[in-house]
């Protein structure tokens, strides 16, 4: 009987595990001097679709456009504001999640069409941030080993003073 307690015991947690595996929200954004664009998107890289996006003046609380992303989590607002003002973009999805982040200022180059260049620049810093913000096996596989190391201490500790309690 206490057998099969203690097994029902350490799977009861089981039941609410897709309920603790919680995912954050991150936004990648730019601007343009015209354009501000961006993706939202949560950490397992799911888009954060139609979520509320508003761009502020960093520093300041009052927004300057809200809107909201497409089925994709991009979005894509007209804005045009002095040209050293740095801008704030935040995101707020689903459950209480909420990202912030200064756009990065992007200048079009020359003789190059701007919204193909803009385009291209916004797809590969959405690769760049994706990649960044992912969660890899060998960051799973440090931390468990952190843990052992700590457990691996704690027990040589505990060692030495059972050695030290019977001399």
């Amino acid at each position: 009987m206490k057998k099969t307690l203690r097994i029902l015991t350490a799977l009861f947690p089981l039941l609410f595990a897709p309920h603790a595996f919680a995912h954050a929200l991150y936004v990648f954004a730019q601007y343009d001097g015209q354009t501000v664009t961006g993706k939202s998107y949560y950490s397992d890289m799911t888009p954060a679709a139609e979520t509320y996006v508003e761009v502020l003046r960093h520093g300041e609380n009052q927004p300057l456009m809200t809107g909201k992303t497409d089925k994709r989590g991009y979005f894509h607002f007209p804005l045009v504001v002095e040209p050293k003002v740095a801008l704030k973009v935040v995101v707020e999805g689903e459950e209480g999640h909420r990202a912030a982040v200064v756009a990065d200022r992007i200048t079009a180059a020359q003789n190059t069409p701007t919204q193909a260049n803009d385009e291209s620049l916004l797809l590969l810093r959405g690769d760049i941030a994706q990649l960044r913000d992912k969660i890899y096996l060998h960051d799973i596989l440090g931390g468990i080993g952190y843990i052992v190391g700590i457990a691996g201490i704690a027990a040589w500790l505990n060692a030495r003073k059972l050695r030290k309690g019977r001399q």
